[in-house]
């Protein structure tokens, strides 16, 4: 029988651990989870791709709770809806790797999984906001535009980036892609800004404390100043 040592043996090399650790929550918390969840993939016929498809499905369900249910039971279940999706992010990968099986467009399928999270999860928090306002001078409304625009600050620098690589081709360019170039600030970043990473955590606190508001206000200054510096470094 397949273990989790054997998943992770097969899965993840010294490279890969290396830049891995430095999302702290992903690595310590969502990565060990994904590869029991992945034990029971990994006899069927499911393929990688179908799990990348497959993870939409919590995105989605989890907007939908968010946007009927405006209670704390309904927030928690959208929550448990969003790390869903984070664990199936690692499984497809793990799976993939396990069976050598990756392909090219499963790179692409899993980039359209993380761009949907990005958005979903900034968006469905000012929902949430907008439901739960704790600062009086927040009008809802003004919640649900920085919660989408925070979603949007997360995306629009890898796209940038990924135009940037796809056209210039320089070593410089490559270097963007990956984290083993990572400074102290870029690693707390990283940290504080990987919708895999801090922020469901983040997130969690703030639904059962009641401060959707200030997660809100908080991450659109955050997401804001990190597409700046991001974009600044990619077209310097």
């Amino acid at each position: 029988m397949v273990t989790i040592n054997d998943i992770e043996a097969k899965t993840m090399s010294p490279e890969k651990r290396q830049e891995a650790k430095k999302d702290l929550f992903a690595f310590y918390v969502g990565r060990p989870i994904s590869y029991l969840l992945t034990i029971p993939f990994i006899n069927s016929s499911i393929t990688p791709n179908q799990v990348s498809y497959l993870s939409l499905l919590p995105l989605g369900i989890g907007l939908l709770v968010t946007l009927l249910i405006p209670t704390l039971a309904g927030q928690v279940l959208a929550w448990l809806c969003f790390f869903l999706w984070n664990l199936l992010d690692g499984v497809d990968g793990n799976l993939a790797r396990y069976k050598g099986i990756s392909s090219p467009m499963g790179s692409v399928v899993d980039a359209m999984s993380g761009y949907a999270a990005m958005f979903i999860t900034y968006l469905a928090m000012g929902v949430a906001a907008s439901y739960r306002s704790a600062l009086s001078i927040w009008k809802p409304e003004w919640l649900l535009v920085l919660g989408a625009l925070s979603g949007a600050f997360v995306i629009f620098p890898r796209l940038v980036m990924h135009k940037a690589i796809n056209t210039v081709q320089t070593q410089e360019s490559q270097q963007l892609k990956g984290r083993q170039n990572f400074g102290l600030a870029e690693v707390i970043a990283l940290n504080l800004t990987s919708i895999s990473g801090m922020p469901q955590v983040f997130m969690l606190i703030a639904i059962l404390l009641g401060w959707n508001d200030l997660f809100t206000v908080g991450y659109f200054l955050l997401n804001g100043l990190v597409m700046i510096l991001s974009l600044r470094k990619v077209l310097r």
